[in-house]
C-alpha cells in the first residue's frame, strides 16, 4: 500500500470519529491574533556613548562667558546648560509689583537662542557684591547687618534679617510669582533655591549657630520653621521646573542632625532636589557636614531617584582635577559622581581657560559624560510584516546605563520613514523617561515600553521606524541615545528597525 493511500484512509478515518463525537477540529494557520510575537532584535551599544551635551546634564559656564571680554569662551567644550545669578532687585520692585520683562527675560531669552537651557540662582545676599535686596525692602526698615567674611566691603552685602515678616512676605510674594509664571517654561533646565543665605546657600556660616568646636554662637539663618516655610512655597509654586537647595534642610527636633543623630529633614519629603557647590572637594562621606554626610544623616540618600542632583565643582580645582596625577585635594571625581549621582555641574574654568587642550580636555569631557542619565535601546520587539488595515505594534527595552534619571517627561515620539527616508507619520507614545533608573541595586536591568496602533494608515511598502525624545525647547540640543544608530537615517532621531506593509 503506497503512502498516499495510507494518507487518505487516515484522514477518511480521523473525519468520520469527528462526526461520530459531534465535533469536527482541523489544523489551521494561527491567526494573527493567536500567532508567537515577534523576536527581540538586539540593538547596538555608542562606542563613544551618548553626547557629552545631552540635554539637562553635564559641565556648563556663566552664561556671562558669552559676552565677557576678559574671560570669555576659549574652547569648543560641549555643553547644554548655562549658569546665572540674578538678584532680586533685579525682578522685584515692590511687596507685589515685579520686573522680570527686564530683570530675567532678556537672559533667558538669550541662552534659548544658542540652544541652551539655563539654571538660575536669584539672591539677597551675595558676599564682595553689592546687596540684592530690593530697595523697597531697605526703605520700609528692614533690618540687616554688615560683615566683613569672604572679601565683603563696607557698602557691599548685607545679611538681613530673616525673620522680619516684611521679608518673608516679600520672598512668598516673589516665589509665588516666579512658579507662575516659569514653571514649566522650556528655556529652564533647573532653578536653585537661593534667596535665603551667603550666595543664596542656605547657610551663614561662621554665623550659623555654633563654633567649630559646636559651642553656641550667634545664628542669622531663618529659624527652622521659615526655612520649611519658604522651601514649600518653591514646592507648592513649581511642579514641572525641577528646584534644588543647597542640602537636605528643614530640622524636626531640637538637636541637628550628625553622626549618631540621623533624622529625616523637612526638605526629604518635598520635591525638591540638591546641589553640592563644593563638588569633589567636600563631598564623599568622612564629615557629617560634607555634602553626603548631610545627604546621609538627613535622610535624604535615596532623593536621586526622583529629585536632581547638581552643583558646581570646587573652583580652585575645576582644572587641576583633570591633571595626571590630579590635583591633590581633589577627590577622585567618578567617585564622587557614582556617590551623588549628579547630573549637572557648573565648571566656569573649563570653558574659559586656553589650557584646556589635550588629554585635559578628554579627561574632562569623559567627566561631563559620566553624568546624569545615559539611555540605550537594547532590543526591539518589531513585527517583519503588517497588514495595511491591521494594527502595529512594537515594544523596546530601554536601559538606563547612566548614573541619574532623566528627571523630565519630555514627549517621546515614534516615526516613520518611508523608502526614500522621508518623514511620512509620527506618533506620540506615552511613555515616562523620567521612571527609566540606573540599576543601581540591580533589581531592573531594563523597562520595557509597547506602543500600539490600531489604524496607523500606511500604504503597502517598506519603513523604517525611528524614535526621539523632543526637546520642548524648539531650538535645543537634541537628547541622542546611546545607540550606534543615532542620527543613522535622520538627524535627532534613533533608527529602530525596518517593517513592510503588505
Amino acid at each position: 500500500m503506497n503512502r498516499k493511500l495510507l494518507s487518505l484512509i487516515w484522514l477518511v478515518s480521523f473525519v468520520l470519529t469527528a462526526c461520530e463525537a459531534g465535533t469536527a477540529s482541523f489544523p489551521t494557520t494561527p491567526s494573527p491574533a493567536t500567532q508567537a510575537p515577534p523576536a527581540w532584535i538586539i540593538q547596538d551599544y555608542a562606542p563613544q556613548a551618548a553626547p557629552a551635551d545631552n540635554p539637562l546634564k553635564g559641565f556648563m559656564p556663566f552664561t556671562d562667558a558669552y559676552s565677557s571680554k576678559d574671560t570669555p569662551i576659549a574652547n569648543d567644550f560641549p555643553h547644554s546648560l548655562e549658569w546665572f545669578y540674578v538678584p532680586l532687585k533685579n525682578l522685584m520692585n515692590g511687596p507685589d509689583s515685579f520686573t522680570f520683562e527686564t530683570g530675567l527675560e532678556p537672559t533667558l531669552n538669550d541662552i534659548a537662542s544658542r540652544g541652551h537651557q539655563a539654571v538660575f540662582r536669584v539672591y539677597v545676599d551675595y558676599p564682595h557684591k553689592f546687596s540684592g535686596l530690593p530697595p523697597f525692602l531697605l526703605d520700609s526698615g528692614l533690618n540687616v547687618r554688615p560683615y566683613s567674611f569672604f572679601g565683603n566691603l563696607p557698602g557691599e552685602s548685607l545679611s538681613p534679617d530673616y525673620e522680619d515678616p516684611l521679608l518673608i512676605n516679600a520672598l512668598e510674594s516673589f516665589i509665588a510669582e516666579l512658579g507662575r509664571r516659569y514653571d514649566g517654561d522650556p528655556r529652564l533646565g533647573f532653578i536653585t533655591a537661593g534667596l535665603i543665605g551667603f550666595w543664596g546657600e542656605w547657610h551663614t556660616w561662621p554665623l550659623d549657630g555654633y563654633t567649630e568646636d559646636r559651642t553656641p554662637e550667634e545664628d542669622w539663618m531663618p529659624s527652622q520653621a521659615t526655612q520649611i516655610r519658604i522651601l514649600k512655597d518653591f514646592d507648592d509654586a513649581f511642579n514641572q521646573t525641577k528646584i534644588l537647595v543647597r542640602y537636605p534642610v528643614g530640622q524636626l527636633s531640637s538637636l541637628p542632625s550628625a553622626a549618631g543623630q540621623r533624622q529625616p529633614y523637612a526638605s526629604v519629603d518635598m520635591n525638591i532636589g540638591y546641589h553640592d557647590d563644593s563638588f569633589a572637594y567636600e563631598t564623599l562621606f568622612g564629615y557629617d557636614w560634607y555634602f553626603m554626610g548631610r545627604m546621609q544623616w538627613r535622610g535624604a540618600l535615596n532623593k536621586w531617584r526622583t529629585e536632581p542632583i547638581g552643583g558646581e565643582l570646587r573652583p580652585e580645582i575645576q582644572l587641576g582635577i583633570w591633571l595626571d596625577p590630579p590635583r591633590p585635594n581633589a577627590e577622585d571625581f567618578s567617585t564622587a559622581v557614582d556617590t551623588t549621582h549628579v547630573s549637572w555641574l557648573i565648571a566656569h574654568a573649563i570653558f574659559t581657560s586656553r589650557a584646556v587642550g589635550g588629554d585635559v580636555y578628554q579627561r574632562a569631557l569623559a567627566g561631563a559624560k559620566r553624568m546624569g542619565y545615559e539611555l540605550f535601546v537594547s532590543a526591539i520587539q518589531l513585527p517583519e510584516t503588517i497588514s495595511a488595515t491591521g494594527p502595529f505594534q512594537v515594544s523596546l527595552r530601554l536601559q538606563n546605563t547612566g548614573v541619574a534619571p532623566f528627571y523630565y517627561d519630555w514627549s517621546v515620539q515614534l516615526g516613520v520613514l518611508d523608502a526614500s527616508q522621508r518623514l511620512v507619520v509620527t506618533w506620540d507614545t506615552d511613555w515616562k523617561l523620567s521612571g527609566v533608573l540606573p540599576p543601581v541595586d540591580r533589581d531592573r536591568l531594563y523597562t520595557e515600553l509597547t506602543y500600539t496602533n490600531p489604524k496607523p494608515g500606511l500604504q503597502a511598502g517598506t519603513y523604517t521606524l525611528v524614535l526621539r525624545v523632543v526637546n520642548p525647547l524648539p531650538n535645543g540640543k537634541a537628547l541622542k541615545f546611546a545607540n550606534q544608530k543615532q542620527d543613522q537615517a535622520l538627524a535627532g532621531w534613533l533608527t529602530l528597525g525596518t517593517f513592510a506593509v503588505r
